[in-house]
């Protein structure tokens, strides 16, 4: 279902990846423990997308209705108070920020381009 994992890519792992043994790369990716399993989507998530800075990861799905969340990554949140059951986001098949992440644009089934500001980025930070 709709899981999405996070990493911390710059964890310490036990074992360290040899040059001659080709399987030691698999063996640090099975050592990988996520830091955060984020279980806020009904279904798959389709897309993934952080913004500029890497403080914020949207995540979506487009087989379930308003099926959209935030998650504040360094304190691994999802944000509680947006999307709300009344933000009429339909199904979502595209997203992505602009540049500096003051807008957050995404598109949906009904071929509507929703625009939203992110206050935070509001003053160039």
């Amino acid at each position: 279902s709709g899981v999405v994992n996070l990493y911390d890519d710059n964890q310490n792992y036990e074992s360290q990846s040899s040059a001659t043994d080709p399987w030691s790369a698999f063996s640090l990716i099975s050592q990988r423990r996520p830091i955060k399993s984020i279980m806020n989507l009904q279904t798959s998530a389709d897309r993934v997308k952080f913004n500029h800075d890497g403080q914020i990861l949207a995540m979506s799905t487009q087989r379930e209705k308003n099926g959209f969340r935030l998650l504040h990554v360094p304190t691994a949140t999802v944000f509680s108070n947006w999307p709300t059951t009344k933000t009429p986001l339909g199904y979502i098949w595209s997203m992505d920020f602009s540049p500096s992440s003051r807008y957050l644009a995404m598109g949906n089934d009904k071929g509507k381009c929703l625009l939203y500001k992110l206050q935070h980025y509001q003053d160039g930070r």
